[in-house]
């Protein structure tokens, strides 16, 4: 007899039906785009050029409204029963009672609620195995599927900054793997790309987007930049092999004035630093003077 009145049945009031909104956003693109800084966009003309990176996605909204049928009951709780039994017999009477005088004198003028509705509830009450309805302790459940109706379908884009974002860049077969900016900027210096004897005539920026697929994008470098990072590369490797002793200061001071004019502001600072370590310390001392009365006139 306890484990039946501990497994009682839920009181099902009646089912409910609501509408809803769902939307339902799907990507159908993605693209890395790759946009030179500067006046030219197409040709790179600059020895540190500066790219922001941006990542463009397409998606596909879809709009759906939504209906729901909700099985709703009363859970069934054993203790209510030490109240609800009692109130029960009192409920069922006074429904008894009603219904009666409802018939005769009033001729069916007595509101359901106080004739079905309290002999409803007085016979669910003096139930052991169900609990009396309640609203304010009601649960729902969806019953079946849902029903889904598409209501509205557009594509919609999106563009946001690729910040500290991993791509590859290569100056022609040169790569190397370089890093946005928390702005989602990119700076490459094409001097240190270099690896060869021959002038570069393409640097092709590269990322792998979310789905796996390669997106390149490629910047043909102007004949006058080709030439000059050639020819600033040779000026750079011929101090990579001198001595501090053969080093004639009069021509490191030019050639590092000719890089400055040439755009390399970067790599002059590097090249400096690097002769100053082969000297000793009388001709550094005149390396700096004579690269101040440069710098000066």
């Amino acid at each position: 007899m306890l484990l039946a009145v501990l497994t009682g049945c839920a009181n099902h009031l009646p089912a409910e039906t609501v509408n809803s909104m769902d939307i339902d956003r799907e990507s159908v693109r993605q693209d890395y785009v790759f946009q030179a800084q500067g006046v030219n966009q197409i040709f790179i003309d600059q020895p540190s050029p500066s790219f922001s990176v941006t990542d463009h996605e397409s998606f596909r909204v879809t709009t759906y409204s939504v209906n729901k049928t909700l099985e709703v009951y009363t859970p069934y709780q054993p203790l209510r029963e030490l109240y609800e039994f009692p109130s029960g017999i009192l409920m069922t009477t006074g429904g008894v009672v009603f219904s009666i005088v409802d018939v005769v004198p009033f001729f069916g003028m007595l509101p359901d609620v106080m004739t079905k509705d309290l002999l409803a509830n007085g016979v669910t009450g003096i139930n052991p195995f169900m609990n009396m309805e309640s609203h304010a302790r009601s649960e729902k459940k969806v019953l079946g599927i849902p029903e889904r109706e598409v209501i509205d379908q557009k594509v919609e884009k999106s563009e946001s900054p690729l910040r500290q974002f991993k791509l590859t860049a290569a100056l022609d077969a040169s790569i190397a793997s370089l890093e946005t900016d928390e702005r989602g900027l990119l700076s490459v210096d094409l001097l240190s790309l270099m690896d060869g004897n021959t002038a570069p005539r393409m640097l092709t920026l590269s990322a792998a987007n979310a789905s796996g697929e390669q997106v390149n994008h490629e910047f043909p470098l102007t004949r006058q930049l080709s030439v000059r990072l050639m020819q600033a590369k040779n000026l750079i490797d011929k101090y990579q092999q001198i001595d501090g002793d053969k080093l004639k200061l009069p021509e490191a001071i030019e050639d590092l004035s000719t890089l400055s004019r040439w755009g390399f502001e970067h790599n002059v600072r590097s090249l400096e630093q690097q002769i100053r370590e082969k000297l000793d310390n009388e001709r550094r001392i005149a390396f700096d003077s004579q690269l101040i009365q440069a710098l000066a006139g």
